[in-house]
Parts: structure tokens; C-alpha cells; sequence
């Protein structure tokens, strides 16, 4: 395989980057996210990060920041070495699906809450019974999605 010439890489990058700004991400931290999603060991240093991105240390920093909180990527360290990294998470996305069950549950929690408080006899009692019941029903049909998946990565690993 050749290596994708340096200048489409880079517009690339910035085009997919793009895709995470529209649905919300912070702009450097898709940046960030798309490097590191690109990069063939899927690690970079804080270093490494600026000068791809062309950007200074401080952009880096809040833009790992960000990632880190939303588990996207972890920093971290090498033993014995001063320098730390930036790596994204292996099997990201399904992780990520993953670990929003908590958010979601909450939002059904404070749908059932206001439902006992309002009842289904106002308008607004049954918006949050509609909330309640789509976040129960997202919420297992991630768990089952997740679960076909990870039986779908399963089976490709054995055929391997």
C-alpha cells in the first residue's frame, strides 16, 4: 500500500474534522480527534499534534482536554519516558455508544420524575411520558445493537 500524499491526507483531515464540527464537536478537538483517528498507531505526543495540525500547544491542550472528558481518547504516559501522549481509544465508537447509557438513563429517570409530579392529564405530563419511553426504548435497543456487534466482531476474528 502507498502512503496517501501528505497535502490530501491533511485536506482529508480537515474535511472528516468537519463532520464532527456539524454534529457538535468543538472545532481544534475534531481536529485532534480526526489526526488521531488517521494516524497509523492511532497515538500521537502533544508535540506531534501541533505541528500536524499547525497549531500552537495550548490549542492541543484544551482539545485533548475535551476528548479525554468525553472518552473519546486517553492521555497518558510511557514508563520512563517524559513525554506524554494522546491515544485514541481502541474500538472507539462502539465504546462511546457504549458508555452513554448512563446520560440516557438519567433523562429517563427526570422524564419519570416529572411524570409523577405532572401525570398524563396535561400536555406536559405526556411530553415526558413520550421522553420516558424513547429513552427506554433507545436505550435497549443500543444494548442490543451493541450486543450483535460485538458477536459480529467476533465472528471476524475468528476469520482471520
Amino acid at each position: 500500500m502507498t502512503r496517501v500524499e501528505e497535502g490530501a491526507l491533511a485536506g482529508y483531515r480537515e474535511r472528516f474534522a468537519q463532520i464532527m464540527v456539524e454534529y457538535g464537536m468543538p472545532r481544534m478537538a475534531s481536529r485532534v480527534f480526526a489526526a488521531l483517528l488517521m494516524s497509523d498507531s492511532g497515538e500521537l505526543s502533544a508535540a506531534e499534534l501541533a505541528e500536524r495540525l499547525e497549531v500552537g500547544a495550548p490549542a492541543i491542550s484544551g482539545a485533548v482536554k475535551y476528548l479525554v472528558q468525553v472518552r473519546l481518547v486517553e492521555r497518558g504516559r510511557e514508563p520512563g519516558s517524559r513525554h506524554d501522549f494522546c491515544r485514541i481509544h481502541e474500538h472507539t465508537w462502539s465504546r462511546f455508544v457504549s458508555q452513554s447509557d448512563p446520560m440516557l438513563a438519567r433523562v429517563q429517570a427526570g422524564a419519570e420524575e416529572g411524570l409523577a409530579l405532572l401525570g398524563l392529564d396535561s400536555p406536559a405530563g405526556r411530553r415526558l411520558e413520550e421522553t420516558r419511553r424513547f429513552f427506554a426504548f433507545v436505550r435497549d435497543e443500543i444494548d442490543q445493537s451493541m450486543a450483535k456487534w460485538w458477536r459480529l466482531q467476533a465472528a471476524e476474528r475468528e476469520t482471520e
